[in-house]
């Protein structure tokens, strides 16, 4: 193989672990979303919508105030 097919090579792998990796990270977190809410739901809090929308709002805000700082 040359250099050149080496890199392409690499530059492959690389995405396709990447996105693997990416997928896997964002079920946990649709699992543990899941999870929480239903405990609340359980322990007979009253969520509403807007609220959890809110929130989320809120923490990408966050993630993307954390990110500007980096």
């Amino acid at each position: 193989m040359t250099f050149v097919q080496i890199v392409i090579a690499f530059l492959i792998v690389y995405i396709c672990v990447y996105a693997l990796i990416n997928r896997v990270c964002q079920c946990i977190e649709h699992c543990a979303t899941a999870k929480a809410y239903s405990k609340f739901r359980e322990s007979g809090m009253q969520l509403k919508m807007d609220d959890i929308e809110a929130g989320i709002q809120k923490a990408n805000k966050e993630k993307e105030h954390v990110k500007e700082i980096i």
